[in-house]
């Protein structure tokens, strides 16, 4: 493994004095971003990234969960270049493709029953975005022809994110990420997060019923007449600090929404093709939502591309009435990322990714046994191939300060492994096609610079 040199190049530091001179990060406290030293990326090769300084690192986020199938991978390489030999681009109003057609079909194909028609953006958001408007759309024009009031309210859960722009920063529920907008937004009905580890009902998961179930279902019914649909990430609220949801609670939610008539909106944009052991996470329950928005990983990292699927009824609701969609983008459905997307879900079956996950998930949670007695680290989870642990005070209170998430990240760093952690929760989410061996060196690098920060009493005076 290459050395992490001590004192970046004069080539890294003009870089990074650039960046801070003229751009503004996602996500990114400003002040402390200011006083950081960040990675320069220059290249990337299967689960692997290497700095302009020659350092590798385990991708341990996946870049941001997007990456399927690992960096440069030959048969979506030749996918684009291969398009861009044709076109790249064209508009998608009043014309098609056969990319797009063919994709579309594919996604359908493989998407739990009843499912019908595609809408291609080219984030998750915005593909959230689309099927809150349609399920909207598809509610007022059922209820006017019944003569009933048309609900403006989606249900959602706490801690839930779907995306920043402004109809799903309603529905969100992370209070650090959406609270100053506010003003802005139209707030969601909420439910507590089914999360086992902070039990909304006070209970242990080994001897409940899925009171959390019921507690959500009892909010559908209060509100059953004012809401436009419900709107969840099944299995997994990922941005939300990695809460993976207990078995039953999203089949139990499903057959609420369909005895109550309100529409379900599965938001798999994080936990669609494969994050959560198979291909969408609500096949894990037989559930079958009226919507699906789907976008990350759907290009293998590659470029932009989400779809939202939807319903037959759905398209014959709007096609009558309103009769037009007015909704769309430049870019809707470009020819390249829909070209690359095939690509994807080919080798996703040909590679047999899903099939070795259970083995990849052993050998993170192996090299994460010793965290379990630590006195800083516990609820330990994995779902499909994402594992996550939160790290605690002695009191038992997150261990959350800024300063030492950031010295754990550069500890990581250093040791060959790039991580991003949520508030108190560390996790790893690596490309589905990670060998064995680099994913329980993923975990081993997490867990060592764990220990040695602390050894060195970065966590402060614990047992």
């Amino acid at each position: 493994m290459a050395i992490f040199p001590d004192s970046p190049g004069t080539h890294h530091e003009d870089l990074v004095r650039r960046d801070r001179t003229v751009l503004w990060h996602p996500f990114a406290t400003l002040a402390l971003w200011e006083r950081e030293d960040p990675p320069v990326i220059a290249s990337g090769k299967g689960v692997w990234l290497t700095d302009i300084n020659g350092h590798r690192m385990l991708d341990g986020t996946a870049s941001l969960w997007v990456n399927l199938l690992g960096h440069r991978h030959p048969a979506l390489d030749r996918a684009l270049i291969s398009q861009t030999e044709h076109i790249a681009h064209s508009t998608f109003l009043g014309a098609t493709h056969e990319a797009a057609i063919t994709l579309a079909e594919r996604l359908l194909g493989l998407a739990p029953a009843g499912l019908t028609r595609v809408f291609y953006s080219d984030n998750g958001s915005t593909a959230v975005e689309i099927a809150m408007k349609l399920a909207f759309l598809f509610q007022r024009s059922r209820r006017l022809r019944q003569g009933k009031k048309i609900p403006a309210t989606f249900f959602s859960l706490e801690r839930g994110y779907h995306g920043d722009t402004l109809g799903t920063v309603g529905a969100g529920g992370i209070e650090r990420f959406h609270h100053l907008f506010g003003p802005l937004v139209r707030s969601s009905v909420t439910a507590p997060a089914p999360d086992c580890s902070r039990c909304p009902a006070g209970l242990i998961r080994t001897s409940c019923d899925l009171e959390c179930a019921d507690m959500a279902v009892r909010i559908l019914e209060t509100h059953q007449e004012d809401l436009v649909a419900a709107l969840v990430e099944p299995l997994l609220q990922a941005a939300g600090g990695m809460i993976v949801w207990p078995s039953g609670y999203l089949g139990r939610l499903a057959r609420a929404c369909r005895d109550l008539d309100i529409p379900l909106i599965a938001d798999e944009v994080a936990t669609g093709f494969g994050r959560t052991g198979t291909l969408f996470a609500c096949e894990q329950e037989g559930v079958s939502p009226d919507f699906m928005a789907v976008g990350k990983t759907l290009t293998g990292g590659y470029l932009p591309l989400a779809a939202t699927l939807v319903r037959e009824s759905v398209y014959e609701t709007v096609r009558e009435d309103p009769g037009t969609f007015y909704h769309g983008h430049s870019y809707t459905a470009n020819p390249l990322a829909c070209r690359v997307a095939l690509a994807t879900l080919d080798c996703l079956e040909s590679e047999k990714l899903l099939a070795a996950i259970p083995e990849k998930r052993e050998r993170i949670r192996k090299a994460w046994q010793p965290l379990e007695s630590s006195p800083f680290a516990g609820n330990l989870r994995f779902i499909g191939l994402i594992a996550a642990l939160d790290l605690h005070k002695a009191d038992g209170s997150p261990l959350d300060d800024p300063a030492i998430l950031s010295a754990i990240r550069e500890k990581a760093r250093r040791k060959g492994l790039l991580i991003r952690p949520l508030g108190a929760t560390l996790y790893l989410i690596p490309p589905l096609s990670v060998s064995l061996e680099e994913a329980e060196l993923m975990a081993r690098i997490l867990s060592d610079s764990l220990w040695e920060a602390h050894r060195e009493g970065l966590f402060g005076k614990l047992p």
